[in-house]
């Protein structure tokens, strides 16, 4: 081959070469970068996965770099689309990261209207709670102005009971008591004032009981027997419709022995409980006491040792102080006793239950005792028996010979007292403390004769004036 041959030959080859790298063909181009591309990833797939991902990823921001500068934006995104080939694995991680990005999204309007949600529950909670607390006062207060119309009855010197809101104590606050009041025809109460007109007439104490409320018949009381107005407290309530009426009820007045009675209920707690035997004999020659005598007396008539039931018998069927005084010290001794009280209730005035230093108490406490006497009568069988043979025609029996009366009296030179469950055909629960009746005093020796008389009457004409109106 000649030169000349050789030089064509060699020319020909480089426009052929030339032809094919500055071809306007941008397909060519393309396909020869898509081919490129193919072969390298076929190359990088030989390699560890990692590898691969990071090829992959360098290769793709190549070609669309090159791509960018050729084409237009829209073009591009087109092509690419169609024509660019990426690894699978690279097409999952992409795939996955838009879900990722797509949740992220939902995520945060999921909590922003999770967000609104709680906030509208919250905002119409509280709208609901302040329209049941405005509900609430209303009917509060309708309750409480139409206690005040039952009130009804002259004098200054009585109310209602339960013309202020009392909320019962049990082991906890219990609802407030419903009352029912007692609408008993005029005819009826008319039989009643006839049939019993002869003993009303034979004790001379006769008072139109049909027509007057119960603080007007005992006013009238007072009067006819020449008894001042701070002389008598008394509280009255009535076990079915829970009607109360009462007396200077927050009055302190001396509380005698009647602190046995609640005494009594705390040791049968404990011994409900299981923390006390009735069957145990203790030791009393050691306990507290406020007669030496008497006391010295009781631990040669028992050899030194009691029981429960005999310690509950002579202080509440004979009220004597010494086996009382025996009970205490199961307690603990006097002081953690009165420390115990508030347990029954608690009074609206100054002296809340019963004083240990002054002895004091009110009738507004120890109607709450009767009343949880009355209520939780399984507990206390055994008290209720031993007051219910107390002080035979005596006390609130006096004038009431034919009646069931569960009975407690105190009596201590000035003060003449009576707490009684009376079972009439509706039964009621009465608390009564007097002081200087009969002309007594602090420095009296002996309770007044005439004193206990003019209790026993007073009895009689609160238990009438139920019979009239309540049974």
């Amino acid at each position: 081959m000649c030169i000349r041959d050789r030089t064509i030959i060699v020319m020909k080859k480089k426009k052929k070469h030339s032809s094919k790298k500055y071809s306007g063909s941008r397909r060519k181009t393309k396909d020869k970068k898509k081919d490129s591309v193919k072969q390298d990833l076929q190359k990088d797939t030989k390699d560890t996965k990692k590898d691969v991902k990071k090829g992959a990823k360098k290769d793709n921001k190549k070609a669309s770099k090159k791509d960018a500068k050729k084409t237009s934006k829209k073009s591009v995104e087109k092509k690419s689309a169609e024509e660019s080939v990426v690894p699978v694995e690279h097409k999952e991680n992409e795939a996955k990261t838009e879900t990722l990005a797509l949740r992220s999204k939902r995520s945060k309007k999921s909590k922003a209207k999770s967000k609104s949600s709680r906030d509208d529950k919250k905002a119409y909670l509280i709208l609901a709670f302040l329209g049941v607390l405005v509900i609430l006062l209303f009917v509060a207060m309708l309750a409480l102005a139409g206690r005040g119309k039952q009130a009804g009855h002259t004098g200054g010197l009585g109310n209602i009971f339960g013309s202020s809101s009392k909320v019962t104590k049990k082991e906890d606050k219990e609802k407030e008591e419903k009352v029912t009041p007692t609408n008993k025809s005029a005819e009826a109460k008319q039989a009643v004032m006839e049939a019993d007109a002869d003993t009303m007439y034979g004790n001379g104490l006769y008072y139109d009981y049909a027509n007057m409320t119960l603080n007007q018949v005992v006013e009238a009381f007072m009067a006819d027997q020449g008894i001042e107005s701070s002389q008598i407290a008394f509280s009255y309530k009535n076990t079915k419709t829970n009607e109360q009426f009462s007396m200077n009820d927050t009055q302190p007045m001396t509380a005698g022995s009647t602190y046995k009675l609640p005494l009594n209920m705390l040791v049968m707690d404990e011994v409900n409980k299981g923390k006390l035997s009735l069957t145990e004999r203790f030791d009393i020659t050691n306990t507290e006491y406020e007669y030496q005598g008497e006391h010295d007396n009781y631990v040669a008539a028992f050899g030194g040792s009691m029981t429960i039931p005999e310690m509950q018998e002579y202080s509440l069927v004979y009220s004597e102080n010494t086996p009382a005084y025996a009970l205490a010290e199961r307690l603990g001794g006097m002081e953690k006793f009165y420390g115990m009280l508030d347990k029954y209730g608690k009074s609206k005035g100054e002296v809340k239950t019963i004083q240990m230093h002054g002895n004091k108490t009110t009738t507004d406490y120890y109607i709450q005792v009767l009343d949880y006497l009355w209520k939780h009568q399984d507990n206390y069988k055994d008290i209720l028996h031993y007051i219910g043979e107390s002080f035979p025609n005596e006390y609130y029996k006096t004038y009431l010979p034919n009646l069931t009366i569960y009975q407690k009296p105190g009596y201590v030179r000035e003060a003449l007292n009576v707490d009684a469950i009376v079972m009439e055909d509706t039964p009621y629960m009465v608390a009564i403390y007097t002081r200087y009746l009969g002309g007594s005093t602090e420095n009296s020796d002996e309770i007044s004769g005439w004193g206990l008389q003019q209790l026993g009457m007073l009895s009689y004409v609160i238990n009438e004036w139920h019979r009239v109106n309540m049974n």
